[in-house]
């Protein structure tokens, strides 16, 4: 009896640590997906601020652009301008200088022909 009783104590003992331990797998388990859910809490959070921040950047360099094509399109409306009024002023001085070079022309021979 002794020996029965020292076997039922033994399975005994076998079912509590099979208890512990599986309970301790849980345990390990639910440490494990909290810490995973921190960690995706986490990641979420800084992808948010990274986000965030590249987005600040981003409307920073599109107003950076929109101004500078602004300025640019100011230049070139003025740089327009200024050579209209070039054209306008030089136009009929350059109307002249073409009619003159047509009209006037002055017979030669060339160096090349003779003359028998």
């Amino acid at each position: 009896m002794l020996q029965s009783r020292g076997i039922s104590d033994l399975l005994a003992a076998e079912k509590k640590a099979q208890e512990l331990i599986e309970e301790a797998r849980k345990r390990k388990n639910k440490r494990i997906k909290d810490a995973q859910n921190e960690a995706k809490v986490e990641i979420e959070q800084f992808k948010a601020e990274r986000e965030k921040k590249y987005k600040g950047l981003e409307q920073q360099q599109l107003g950076n652009r929109t101004q500078m094509t602004e300025e640019s399109n100011k230049e070139t409306q003025i740089q327009i301008g200024a050579l209209k009024s070039q054209y306008e002023s030089n136009k009929q001085e350059l109307l002249q200088r073409i009619i003159t070079l047509v009209c006037d022309i002055k017979p030669e021979a060339h160096i090349n022909a003779r003359i028998d």
